[in-house]
């Protein structure tokens, strides 16, 4: 059996607060360990010129060594330092060859300070923006992961990101998608290509399915039935469909819960009193707050973009045991019509199929919800993936 590196590094798309796959990331950590690896999620690099214009806060970092910290089992995360931004590198072959030489000055820091000699740790990165890191070890094992389609939201092209990922497929050893469509779309131009998928931590999946949390308080004092949605709010949700269904079925609550950025919530509210914006809450809360939907939503643009996605809110609906109505999204066309059904983007059409499940009986939803659940857990996905990659390791 051939030995995983010591080290796998995990190029974040974005910092780590904020970056979405850190369920993953953690029990890929935890699965690692066993096989003698030590998984560390590298932040995006800080450049001085970027940093003070964009994240002054961080700044007095670029005078101090990088940082180190523990955030989990087997798991660090890594601020490292580049000589600048990759968006501006990208232009230049001097540019991108100075950030090269940083980083693996970097990861020689890292490598002393976690006591670990490992020459060719495995790769792993997010974005073609970053598709360089490929060059860090000429040895070393790469995984690009593409869980977006690389268009912007709006589903208009980027041409610089197709450039990018063309540019970079040879270096590749093992592309992963999250959806079985970008794995039809993006894995013939690979050597080795899997359909990773999306999930949740089975922490967070015993704590979805446990009949002893009861819906959160906040939620079941607002007036049923409840339409909820629970994640980041913004211009990606398609708001003249929410705002149709709002005043089409006025005896509704539409609910929605978490981070608002790009949008007039107010005014929203305002003209359309029966949605609802409570703002955020602990992730450690979620699962109570969904238990207090009666059916969960997922209205996103209707477009390419999110044609392509594979929605992490459907697996915690599904664990939650209520029926999911989603805007046109190829991957939930694979799921049971009991835990979720896609529809186009018009008023009409979703209120006549959330009446249809909110008129439904909701123990078969329940059961079959969980059961599709419990076959996306992250430990169970990434012990499955370690060892695919075990075969293919030279």
């Amino acid at each position: 059996m051939k030995a995983f590196p010591k080290i796998i590094l995990v190029f974040l798309a974005v910092n780590w607060p904020i970056f979405s796959r850190r369920p993953m990331v953690k029990a890929l950590a935890k699965v690692a360990k066993e096989h003698g690896s030590t998984v560390v999620a590298v932040n995006r690099p800080l450049c001085p010129l970027s940093t003070l214009v964009r994240k002054p806060e961080r700044f007095g970092e670029m005078f101090s060594a990088a940082r180190i910290e523990d955030i989990g089992e087997n798991l660090r995360l890594f601020s490292p330092k580049y000589f600048v931004h990759d968006q501006i590198a990208q232009h230049a072959g001097t540019l991108e060859r100075l950030n090269v030489a940083a980083l693996r000055h970097n990861y020689q820091y890292l490598a002393a300070r976690l006591g670990i000699s490992e020459k060719a740790p495995l790769v792993w990165y997010y974005d073609p923006q970053q598709g360089y890191v490929t060059r860090l070890f000429p040895d070393s094992f790469c995984v690009y992961e593409i869980y977006d389609r690389l268009s912007n939201i709006w589903g208009r092209p980027r041409p610089l990101a197709d450039a990018l990922e063309v540019k970079w497929r040879s270096k590749v050893d093992l592309l992963l998608t999250t959806s079985r469509k970008l794995f039809d779309r993006y894995s013939p131009h690979y050597r080795n290509a899997l359909p990773f998928g999306n999930g949740l931590d089975r922490d967070a999946f015993n704590k979805f399915c446990d009949e002893a949390i009861k819906p959160h308080p906040d939620i079941v004092k607002i007036p049923g039935p409840r339409i909820g949605y629970a994640g980041n709010i913004s211009e990606r949700l398609d708001w003249e469909l929410i705002k149709g269904m709002a005043r089409l079925r006025p005896e509704w609550s539409f609910v929605f819960v978490g981070r608002v950025g790009g949008i007039d919530s107010g005014r929203i509210t305002q003209d359309n009193p029966n949605i609802r914006f409570l703002g955020e809450y602990k992730y450690e809360e979620v699962p109570a707050i969904i238990k207090g939907f009666d059916v969960g939503i997922m209205p996103y643009l209707n477009n390419p973009f999110f044609d392509y996605l594979n929605p992490l809110k459907f697996y915690e609906n599904a664990a939650a045991g209520i029926g999911s109505v989603s805007s046109p999204i190829e991957e939930l066309n694979h799921f049971p019509v009991a835990i979720v059904r896609t529809v186009p983007n018009e008023p009409r059409r979703w209120v006549d199929t959330l009446a249809d499940i909110l008129s439904s009986e909701r123990s078969q939803t329940r059961e079959v919800g969980r059961e599709i659940a419990s076959q996306f857990i992250w430990e169970d996905m990434t012990a499955a993936l370690m060892e695919k990659m075990q075969q293919l390791l030279p």
